[in-house]
């Protein structure tokens, strides 16, 4: 480990992690006031038809990843890009999209036994994840190395986490990639990587504010804004390309084309482009929706 560093949350972080601390106990939903159910939205009749007559859909989320997903102070109110492309698709399908929180390796388990029939938790599309569920792509994101300022340059690669101690997000693709880099340092005559998995970002960040890991390895654009957030942290240029997708049960292609649809009208009218600029993160926009594009 390094040598302990005081740093302090800016007064806009802590506002964003202490809620999302305090509903990362349960499976909480939020509370809806602007209902969007309208038979005669765009897209309503492209909907499976045993959605079309509901009023609401409830979508599994992680709702402690900033910009993505996150409380508002109130701890009930969802904000974030996610939320703001979901209030677009709202419109255009014509019902209501409402948030529930739960731990972030509980989604996938929740779409396969049918109580979610979608997510949406900036989730990486691979070809692991595609086994169990389907993507529709909506994001360009990668994987990279947060770190203290100091250490910028000492960690901002995979490669470069041989002999440290790295966090990591239970049930991220950076759980598997820290493994096999591990392998890769031990042959080549390297100290291996020591893993500590923490539920939830808040957690692995405060983790390294502490100095019980050496970085945090997270998808890269979360990560930016966390820094952007935090006094004395550093994101690292993405080691790993790879999409965030809309997360479906595995074959529910009628939704998965509605949803599609949706996204396509969003990119046409601005919307889409607008969710990302509010939090800056435009670079990760893209001009097409494929389904399980992760691994084409």
């Amino acid at each position: 480990m390094t040598r302990p560093r005081h740093l302090t949350l800016s007064a806009a972080a802590l506002a964003l992690a202490l809620p999302a601390l305090l509903s990362a106990c349960g499976g909480s939903s939020e509370a809806d006031d602007k209902p969007s159910f309208d038979k005669a939205a765009p897209l309503h009749s492209a909907l499976p038809k045993d959605l079309q007559d509901k009023k609401s859909i409830t979508i599994a989320s992680n709702v402690e990843y900033p910009p993505f997903e996150f409380y508002d102070t109130d701890n009930k109110t969802v904000l974030g890009i996610d939320r703001e492309i979901a209030d677009g698709l709202e419109k255009q399908l014509g019902i209501d999209i409402e948030f529930e929180n739960i731990a972030f390796d509980a989604i996938i388990p929740g779409l396969v036994s049918g109580r979610y029939e979608m997510a949406m938790s900036a989730m990486t599309d691979n070809k692991e994840r595609q086994k169990e569920v389907d993507f529709v792509d909506y994001f360009a994101a990668g994987a990279g190395v947060l770190a203290h300022e100091a250490d910028a340059e000492k960690y901002a690669t995979l490669e470069d986490m041989c002999g440290t101690t790295v966090g990591i997000v239970k049930g991220t693709t950076e759980v598997a990639q820290a493994e096999e880099q591990s392998k890769k340092c031990e042959a080549a005559g390297d100290d291996k990587i020591e893993s500590i998995v923490f539920p939830g970002q808040n957690q692995v960040i405060l983790a390294l504010q502490n100095d019980r890991v050496d970085a945090v390895l997270m998808d890269s654009a979360p990560g930016a804004y966390a820094a952007s957030q935090t006094e004395g942290l550093v994101m690292s240029k993405p080691y790993e390309s790879q999409p965030f997708g809309i997360v479906f049960a595995k074959g529910s292609t009628e939704l998965q084309k509605a949803v599609q649809q949706a996204l396509e009208a969003l990119l046409k009218d601005g919307d889409y482009l607008k969710a990302l600029e509010k939090y800056g993160l435009e670079s990760g926009a893209v001009d097409a929706f494929p389904v399980n594009g992760g691994t084409q």
